[in-house]
């Protein structure tokens, strides 16, 4: 199966997904992937309407919540750069197909299960990203720690929030 071309097909606005290894990769709906990429169909919306058709608009929700695990296990097993960026953007694209397609619940899952990883990004965004990047990271990133952290009314979440402002004050003051 041709992983990366399906994945491209379905996010094209993801060009950081061409650098990231997805040999050990095992998406969910692999006939749907492959029969999406056959299809010549691009875009997300585009995704959706296939799947709705074929088995469920669920399905596209599995397909993006894999792919942000499989992101986030490379970058804490292998710490990889060229997983970190396509990781926040998939995170945010899964905020908002869930928020808008009904599944609010499956949101803060998401959100209080994997936050954390998004705040330990930070400081290898800093260290690869020019300033100007870094900071609109940290900020969106800060952003989403302090919705987890009102959100869930937990210490963790907290100290989440605290961490994210320290590092986004560092950010701005280099």
């Amino acid at each position: 199966m041709k992983t990366k071309e399906a994945l491209l097909a379905i996010l094209p606005e993801l060009e950081e997904l061409k650098a990231v290894d997805f040999s050990q990769y095992a998406p969910p709906y692999p006939n749907l992937l492959t029969a999406f990429l056959e299809s010549g169909e691009k875009g997300l919306p585009a995704f959706q309407r296939f799947a709705e058709r074929a088995v469920g608009k669920e399905a596209v929700g599995q397909v993006l919540l894999s792919l942000l695990q499989y992101l986030l296990i490379r970058y804490r097993r292998f710490n990889e750069y060229a997983v970190v960026k396509p990781a926040v953007k998939v995170f945010l694209t899964l905020k908002g197909w869930l928020n808008e397609n009904g599944f609010r619940e499956d949101w803060n899952r998401v959100l209080s299960s994997f936050i954390g990883y998004l705040v330990s990004m930070v400081p290898m965004i800093v260290e690869h990203e020019d300033k100007e990047t870094a900071l609109a990271y940290a900020k969106l990133i800060e952003d989403l720690a302090r919705e987890a952290s009102e959100k869930f009314n937990d210490e963790y979440y907290d100290e989440l929030l605290e961490r994210a402002v320290e590092l986004r004050k560092k950010v701005e003051e280099s």
